[in-house]
């Protein structure tokens, strides 16, 4: 795919506004439009971490800056055998090493953050996501800034509507501090609680503060699964605790992505936003409006209903309000991890009652957990001693 000088100009404004003070974007706008029109050869292309643009280097020619552009969206497809592969933005095979992603504004845009409660969080630059069939595959892509056919991942959307600029998630699970959320690491983490009080703690924390919701681990799953290529976590990363252990202290499993701990394994993680209702049928936050008093009855039937298994195939259904394409909720299971698709394992819901979600596995549950395990067993009412949860904080 050829893009135009006057669609690559447009793009390149876009970066230098993007994020900018006033004066800066000014001059920045300046510099790349002489640049772009072959006014000024002392500017060049490069991976400035505000502006993408450094003074003093040879000019790159058009058609490389073009390809530069176009590298910022990177996806994932699953293709048939449930093989997946990196892709670019026209859907080829991407060979990336480890630091390219270090260098692109999405991944190497995440930083740690301490907030004046001692809260470690990590931040995560917001980002636009695509999904599409295409003959026997299912492809993803994620874009750093909007573009033609690409949508605001819903995590970087607040409850009225309003899109933000970050999501901050909480770096370690939650502990109680008295009474009050902590988030740090060597702490026992905070278990025994209801879902409906683990989102009171949250929100108690301050405006824009909510439990993370299945929007937010989403944005995580998708982003890890694009670096990574794999969803299989545990052989990429680690196999964290899920041995028998018992719990152990945040952030001492080695069960992390980009700075966020215990993704996986020591204890399960309540998520909002996504319920089976007592028929059955799959209920989630509006994709346009996610929080706590917009939630969407899909009509979609959970596929596995109550059975066990490895996911073989994922819920696709997309209409107004809901686009379960994100969410990477599974449609069909198998006994058989060699027939998987994902690596982790999914529990069935419970027949004639609302049940909501847990991800990621805890302390005991070997190769089954992951990023991607998946609990649809309990009511709301419980509160076990092997299920914790997180903070966020759109900003």
């Amino acid at each position: 795919m050829t893009i135009s000088e006057i669609e690559l100009r447009r793009e390149l404004l876009d970066k230098a506004l993007a994020g900018a003070k006033l004066p800066e974007a000014i001059e920045y706008a300046h510099d790349m439009w002489r640049f772009v029109s072959g006014q000024d050869a002392a500017l060049t292309y490069g991976p400035d971490s505000m502006t993408g643009w450094m003074r003093g280097a040879t000019p790159v020619p058009m058609d490389e800056v073009a390809r530069i552009v176009r590298a910022e969206v990177v996806g994932i497809a699953l293709g048939p055998e449930g093989l997946w592969r990196r892709i670019d933005l026209e859907g080829d095979t991407l060979p990336m090493a480890a630091e390219a992603f270090d260098a692109h504004p999405i991944w190497g845009g995440m930083r740690d953050i301490v907030t004046d409660d001692g809260l470690h969080l990590v931040e995560i630059p917001k980002f636009w996501v695509r999904f599409e069939v295409r003959g026997d595959e299912r492809l993803w892509w994620v874009s750093p800034r909007a573009r033609e056919g690409f949508d605001l991942h819903p995590a970087f959307l607040a409850a009225d509507g309003r899109a933000v600029a970050v999501l901050r998630v909480a770096k370690y699970l939650a502990t109680d501090k008295a009474g009050k959320i902590g988030v740090a690491a060597g702490q026992t983490p905070w278990t025994s609680i209801t879902i409906d009080e683990a989102r009171r703690r949250c929100e108690a924390l301050g405006q824009g503060w909510r439990m993370w919701s299945v929007y937010d681990q989403a944005a995580i799953q998708l982003l890890a699964l694009i670096e990574m290529g794999t969803p299989d976590m545990q052989d990429a990363i680690a196999r964290g605790n899920v041995d028998g252990d018992g719990v152990k202290p945040t952030g001492s499993t080695g069960a992390a992505w980009r700075g966020i701990h215990d993704l996986w394994g020591n204890v399960w993680q309540f998520v909002d936003g996504l319920r089976i209702t007592s028929g059955g049928v799959i209920e989630v936050w509006h994709d346009l409006l996610p929080g706590s008093d917009a939630w969407v009855n899909t009509g979609v039937a959970y596929g596995p209903g109550k059975d066990d298994g490895f996911p073989t195939d994922l819920h696709t259904e997309q209409d107004r309000g809901f686009n379960l394409s994100l969410l990477f909720l599974p449609s069909e299971v198998s006994d058989d991890r060699e027939d998987a698709i994902i690596p982790d394992y999914t529990w069935g819901r419970w027949q004639d009652r609302e049940t909501i979600a847990l991800r990621g596995g805890c302390w005991d549950c070997g190769g089954y957990a992951g990023v991607f395990a998946l609990y649809l067993l309990n009511a709301r009412s419980h509160a076990p001693s092997s299920l914790g949860f997180r903070p966020a904080f759109g900003f």
